[in-house]
């Protein structure tokens, strides 16, 4: 579990720049809507879910490889 996490997190790390460069368009708006952080007039709003998914996998990837550390067992008196 611990090389699986880790090449979890490696890979999503490089989704997130590369996501963050090639979705980021400040002039116009693109297909699937994931330019930065946007609120509408109407109080809609609009985050890069490429990136914030890419972030959640990278969270789950930092799980597995933290629950793969022993631990030291210690018995109290």
């Amino acid at each position: 579990m611990k090389k699986a996490g880790l090449s979890i997190m490696v890979i999503t790390a490089i989704a997130m720049i590369v996501f963050t460069i090639m979705f980021y368009h400040p002039i116009t708006d693109n297909a699937v809507d994931s330019g930065g952080f946007w609120a509408y007039m109407y109080g809609a709003v609009s985050v890069p879910w490429p990136t914030y998914s890419a972030g959640v996998v990278f969270l789950m990837g930092l799980t597995l490889y933290m629950s793969s550390w022993e631990q030291k067992a210690r018995r109290y008196n």
